[in-house]
């Protein structure tokens, strides 16, 4: 079962071959190391783009949105 989160995180990522490829995320003074990206997905939310991420963090999996008109990144789910 997934427990809703929304809160702001910092990533480490990659633009690569025109896609973002997210390595490392910082949460509630926490660095978690992303093994795997297991799903991907993009979200039009009125006129904003959202590309959603599920993470394998190898202790769990994190679902991170990044908001390409803001240009940040939140957390919304952890599974």
């Amino acid at each position: 079962m997934a427990t809703q989160i929304n809160e702001k995180v910092r990533v480490v990522c990659l633009f690569e071959n025109g896609k973002l490829k997210p390595f490392v995320f910082s949460w509630r003074k926490r660095n978690y190391k992303i093994l795997q990206t297991v799903f991907s997905y993009s979200k039009n939310i009125g006129k904003e783009t959202l590309v959603y991420f599920s993470v394998d963090t190898g202790g769990a999996v994190f679902e991170l949105a990044f908001n390409k008109e803001k240009f940040s990144w939140e957390i919304t789910k952890i599974f």
